[in-house]
């Protein structure tokens, strides 16, 4: 990531703009084994409640080295869940906390995750885009991406965790404020895009065979920099 920040960052002192800032977005992965487990349970009478959306935030740097070419470097992080729970009343969880000023919620819900999934991703992502147009710059690009995945499985009994490392790739077309905007004199803009992710990484450890964290799909993605 240090050498990926650093080319971009001698790249773009040539250029006309710079950006860094935070970025939020929302993606449908594919995630088929995880369904078929969720289908799994469901179909054994267990109320396995599987995320649909997977959410990932992070800091993502942009700069241009020409009056049609933007680069892109961000490091981010997505999650998926799934869980089935026991004994677990969200209101009157809640109107416990709000009877108790609050106490309740530091002592917990009380409630027994009988089942718990989570897969994260951290991504590092490059990317290059052709500027479309310029004011707002419409833009279409992607680039390589390397992802560390993880996943993590708890029962009652057994707590397993296996990790892989694998590339995957990135596309889209965005949408970037150039100018106007601000806030309290800081110069904020806004940017959104939409596109592709293909983030798909085989673990093998003894427990999962060739089970695959698969974060590959469509995603859209809205983010707020401070222009340079």
């Amino acid at each position: 990531m240090t050498v990926l920040v650093s080319i971009l960052s001698l790249l773009v002192i040539q250029g006309s703009s710079f950006r860094i800032g935070f970025t939020f977005d929302g993606g449908f992965p594919g995630m088929s084994d995880e369904k078929d487990f969720a289908d799994l349970l469901t179909e054994g009478g267990l109320d396995f409640k599987l995320d649909n959306i997977a959410w990932t935030g992070g800091v993502e740097a942009l700069g241009d080295i020409s009056e049609t070419i933007r680069l892109r470097g961000s490091v981010s992080v997505s999650r998926f869940n799934g869980t089935y729970e026991d004994n677990y009343d969200p209101g009157g969880y809640i109107l416990i906390g709000i009877l108790t000023g609050g106490l309740g919620f530091l002592l917990g819900s009380g409630n027994s995750d009988v089942v718990s999934l989570e897969d994260r991703s951290m991504n590092i992502e490059a990317a290059a885009y052709y500027k479309l147009t310029g004011n707002p710059a419409i833009s279409i690009g992607g680039g390589p991406s390397v992802l560390m995945v993880e996943r993590s499985m708890n029962t009652p009994n057994t707590s397993t965790s296996d990790a892989a490392t694998g590339m995957g790739f990135n596309a889209g077309l965005r949408i970037d404020q150039e100018s106007g905007g601000g806030f309290l004199g800081i110069p904020l803009v806004f940017a959104a895009e939409g596109g592709y992710r293909h983030c798909s990484v085989k673990l093998d450890g003894d427990y999962t065979g060739d089970f695959s964290v698969d974060f590959s799909g469509f995603f859209v993605k809205i983010g707020t920099y401070l222009k340079f």
